[in-house]
């Protein structure tokens, strides 16, 4: 089992660093209610690999319009700006807004792979081929998040104040607008080159289920930060390890083994009040 694993190390390797990364700004997505701005945005990167695929096979001459991961980055952090500054404060619910950027950023992306001359990569695009992850991918990934990790340990208490005491911040004299749009770059950045090698449902997955599953575990947000690192790591390790030898598409088996730890720490926290006074 472990001899079939270790031909894949550079894949693992790089399904960690992008594990690590999503459980560490997942609690700040699931704490600040904005789960579904993260899967917006990892529609919004993937249409922005589709568009470039499309414009690729149109033959047009190569450049940043036909870069799809330049044009994800760029779709990425338009989506950043727009639900930074208040894309979802308008009549309509924020939900609601939320809800047709993801569905017409998906659908856009679907129908543009459809006419791309890679249109056989429609399956790739939506599930990502962490198989395929090389020692160049996981370098590029890690002059990404190492440098988000690096700005969220420094302003670890700033990141925590005006995300859950944002009057108060005001108050103190905190550019509130100007963090929030500091995080949602961050997120941003790293959805859009992790997407294009783990695809949309594994990275929505990393900034969701070891999240939740470290705020049940934990009883303060130092807590809750190791647990949701520990879960995306442990999660990442057992479904890739298990993927190999058991002939099983690796990202829904790692998707599996996030659930089951979520439902683990569940049951904990459910027997944990059952004996309480």
């Amino acid at each position: 089992m472990f001899d079939a694993v270790l031909l894949f190390r550079e894949a693992l390797c790089g399904t960690l660093v992008i594990a690590l990364t999503c459980g560490v700004l997942g609690v700040y997505v699931v704490l600040r209610r904005i789960v579904f701005v993260g899967a917006a945005l990892a529609e919004l990167s993937s249409m922005g690999v589709a568009l470039g695929l499309w414009l690729t096979g149109l033959g047009w001459a190569a450049g940043i319009a036909t870069h799809p991961l330049l044009l994800s980055v760029l779709v990425t952090m338009a989506g950043v700006l727009f639900f930074a500054f208040g894309g979802t404060r308008a009549r309509i619910p924020p939900d609601a807004v939320i809800g047709v950027v993801y569905a017409a950023a998906g659908a856009i992306g679907i129908l543009l792979i459809a006419k791309a001359v890679a249109g056989e990569a429609h399956d790739v695009f939506l599930s990502g081929n962490i198989l395929g992850i090389t020692r160049a991918d996981t370098l590029t990934l890690l002059a990404v998040c190492l440098p988000v990790l690096l700005l969220h340990a420094i302003f670890y208490k700033e990141f925590l104040f005006v995300s859950f005491d944002p009057e108060t911040a005001l108050t103190l004299g905190y550019r509130v607008r100007a963090w929030n749009l500091l995080l949602y770059f961050t997120i941003g950045i790293v959805i859009a080159f992790a997407m294009q090698l783990a695809g949309v449902l594994l990275v929505f997955n990393f900034l969701v289920l070891p999240a939740v599953t470290g705020l049940l575990l934990s009883h303060d947000m130092r807590g809750a930060f190791g647990w949701a690192i520990a879960s995306a790591l442990t999660a990442s390790t057992i479904g890739f390890t298990l993927s190999i030898p058991f002939d099983l598409p690796s990202s829904p088996a790692i998707i599996a083994a996030s659930a089951t730890l979520l439902l683990i720490a569940w049951t904990a926290q459910a027997l944990r009040r059952a004996a309480a006074p």
